[in-house]
């Protein structure tokens, strides 16, 4: 994918910043259809131009809360350091805090125009290709699989953040528009996602490595179909993406640790759908905010692990740990964090990790330093609140912060979630045995022992393996909110942290809450408003109930 990443910024200038009209309905003269269309090569760099939609609404974008990686400080898992807007990740604890904040007009988890502005642009090329495209069908369906997935992908986000959304399958001039049943909203984007893997093949060569696949179809569909409770059909899309397993296609990294690198490059077939970055024309600054303050002192730091997320993991080779001991002030044993298994190796960093060729110190004095929560600043400027940083998706080969940005791969689905989906898929349909082999798929490549569970039991264990596996990839609060337990799980919750504290004889550890209010989580967000800018200049579209 980077080679050809580069081509869009080119043609990216032309259609969505020079060329200002192309963002109207009508085409612009500047750079016709005609050329768009005139051959495939033309094409490809018009479907480039698209892709950035994976980068902007995934871990390393920006349409979520100023950076999507602060979505899950919404959630048990995570805490975001900053406390005064304009300080990174305050925006999550303020909603998290304070949910009066969110509005119709004042969401900063809202996509609606930007969602529907690709959109537009989307549908402009599905409804020219056919009618300016001269090469063979086989090009045009190939391309326009590429384009039905992105649009597929932008009907789920709404679908996601509102519960009932406006479909606009052509370029329309009509304004008044209503939003359609949900029932009609799922068959929309489970067509489009069936269109992709359809016409999508299961693998790209050379410079095309990294486009969409058929896979990648099946996998977001497998995502996007547990959000709308159609159990079979998010069991029929996995299922079609262990068929390609079981050819070669995806199987799991044996180590967890290696499972968010680019299939392209490093080899991961572990990768089912990524965005790769190529330094210096295509970067992001994922690092720089999340690394450990001792890595660029006064950044980093941005979102960190909490105590909640750390006392959900097992012990390597299985076995729960008893906490108790901890929930103190002046706890003087070390707590258990190098016993635990290999899951939370790979994602949270902590007092005396080996980092980079030292050891992390997140003790007041020490270079990655601690601060109490609210930092007296508006942000914690790269100490940690927790005693936590985050381990995932920071690349330890990054050195210079100071003077290079980042460029690791951004993956978005991989194959153990679609495990886990396979096994909630499977669960909902009664099909026990099943869903105990997916989750134990994915237990095994950590060295967990199998589980054998059934009913309320193994539903939970699903959730549980979901809350681990995919931990601080931006899922949490989503998964919270489809299964209408983010109520329950965030109500009247303080997170808490484990402070060390070094003294004379050595460390102790303080047992510390880290939120200045309770979260609360109201019962009409499990589905966004929408903003009235789009009521008033659409008089067909009617409000989300609640809002």
């Amino acid at each position: 994918m980077k080679k050809y990443l580069v081509y869009f910024i080119i043609i990216t200038t032309c259609f969505l910043t020079a060329c200002d009209d192309f963002l109207t309905p009508d085409p612009t003269d500047k750079y016709p259809q005609s050329v768009a269309f005139s051959s495939v090569e033309h094409t490809k760099l018009y479907v480039n131009s698209f892709y950035p939609i994976l980068k902007n609404y995934g871990l390393f974008g920006g349409e979520y809360l100023g950076g999507c990686l602060y979505v899950d400080g919404l959630t048990d898992i995570e805490k975001t350091a900053g406390s005064t807007i304009g300080i990174d990740g305050a925006i999550a604890n303020i909603y998290a805090t304070e949910p009066s904040q969110i509005t119709i007009d004042q969401n900063s988890l809202g996509i609606w125009s930007d969602a529907y502005t690709s959109i537009r642009l989307l549908n402009e090329f599905l409804d020219g290709i056919d009618e300016n495209a001269t090469y063979s069908d086989s090009y045009k369906n190939q391309f326009k699989g590429e384009v039905h997935f992105l649009r597929g992908y932008l009907y789920f986000l709404l679908m996601r953040n509102h519960g009932s959304v406006i479909l606009l399958s052509t370029l329309t001039s009509e304004k008044n528009n209503p939003r359609s049943e949900a029932s009609a909203c799922w068959d929309f984007i489970e067509s489009d996602f069936d269109y992709a893997a359809e016409n999508l093949p299961s693998l790209w060569s050379g410079d095309d490595a990294g486009r969409l696949t058929s896979g990648a179809a099946y996998a977001m569909k497998s995502r996007a179909m547990l959000y709308a409770e159609r159990w079979q059909k998010a069991y029929d899309a996995a299922s079609k993406v262990m068929d390609l397993k079981t050819q070669g296609v995806y199987k799991l990294n044996d180590s967890y640790a290696d499972a968010f690198g680019s299939y392209a490059n490093d080899g991961n077939k572990e990768s089912i759908l990524e965005f790769n970055y190529s330094y210096p024309l295509l970067i992001h600054y994922y690092d720089n905010l999340v690394s450990p303050g001792g890595d660029n002192p006064g950044y980093g730091g941005d979102i960190q692990p909490t105590q909640e997320l750390v006392e959900s993991y097992e012990k390597a080779g299985g076995g729960t740990v008893d906490w108790s001991p901890w929930h103190k002030i002046g706890a003087t044993t070390t707590p258990p964090w190098a016993s635990l298994e290999p899951r939370f190796q790979a994602t949270v960093l902590y007092n005396g990790e080996t980092w980079k060729g030292r050891e992390i110190e997140t003790y007041e004095g020490g270079k990655d330093g601690w601060v109490a929560y609210p930092p007296v600043t508006g942000g914690n400027l790269g100490y940690s609140v927790t005693g936590y940083y985050c381990r995932k998706n920071v690349d330890e080969t990054h050195t210079d912060l100071v003077n290079v940005e980042s460029s690791k791969t951004m993956v978005e689905i991989r194959l153990a979630e679609v495990y886990l989906n396979l096994a909630e898929a499977a669960y909902q349909l009664g099909k026990t045995g099943e869903a105990n082999d997916a989750v134990n798929a994915v237990r095994h490549r950590v060295g967990l022992p199998d589980l054998n569970l059934s009913g309320t039991a193994l539903y939970t264990q699903i959730k549980t393996e979901r809350k681990l596996e995919l931990a601080m990839e931006g899922q949490r609060y989503w998964d919270l909110r489809r299964w209408k337990d983010a109520v329950s799980v965030l109500n009247g919750l303080y997170v808490h942290g484990i402070k060390p504290v070094l003294g004379d004889s050595g460390f102790t550890y303080d047992y510390i809450i880290c939120d200045d209010a309770p979260r609360q989580f109201l019962d009409k967000f499990y589905a966004f408003g929408i903003p009235s800018a789009e009521l008033e200049n659409n008089s067909a579209c009617r409000q989300i109930t609640g809002w």
